[in-house]
């Protein structure tokens, strides 16, 4: 796997999950459904970690050393990593993936599209679009600024500079005392 060549002098933690015709995920027992030697090689490296089935992903994307997430764009994701200032390689599968892919690339600048559900991905483009982020490019750059930005704002609408509620928090509580009010009069 060719790819694996380009991984092994960096540190990544890859998620893989069973193929999605299968009855359930536990179908598959300790990868079997993977390239032989797969998750050998990746052992062997040191520097990648293969996790199956579920990850923390809040966890991981609120990690310091996080430089830059490959996801399908689905609306979680996207807040999960902009709220921890992490730029995205796209892979939109369906639904609204495909326009949160296209807003976060082509209007906000904080993602660089990689592929769509409708394509098979060749290991050398996946290769280049990490290069642009994480080679110090100015695209790659302006990103990183940007989420970066993002997050900022996310966590001024949150809490205030006082650490009081921000827009967002007074927003939500507003909500639930209107519709609480409402619920409790009838």
């Amino acid at each position: 796997m060719p790819i694996l060549n380009y991984f092994s002098n960096k540190n990544f933690i890859w998620v893989v999950r069973p193929p999605s015709n299968s009855v359930a995920d536990h179908d598959h027992n300790d990868g079997e459904w993977l390239l032989r030697g797969f998750e050998r090689r990746i052992q062997d490296s040191h520097k990648g970690l293969l996790v199956q089935q579920w990850a923390p992903q809040l966890e991981i994307l609120s990690h310091k050393s996080l430089c830059l997430f490959l996801t399908h764009c689905g609306w979680n994701s996207v807040l999960e990593a902009l709220s921890n200032g992490v730029p995205m390689l796209s892979w939109p599968m369906g639904a609204e993936q495909n326009f949160n892919a296209k807003m976060l690339e082509e209007e906000m600048g904080l993602c660089v599209g990689v592929a769509s559900a409708s394509r098979e991905v060749n290991h050398k483009d996946i290769v280049k679009k990490i290069d642009l982020v994480m080679s110090g490019s100015t695209k790659g750059q302006d990103m990183k600024n940007k989420a970066c930005e993002v997050m900022e704002m996310l966590n001024n609408a949150k809490n205030d500079e006082k650490g009081f509620k921000g827009s967002s928090a007074k927003a939500m509580e507003d909500f639930l005392y209107a519709a609480l009010s409402k619920s409790c009069n009838y």
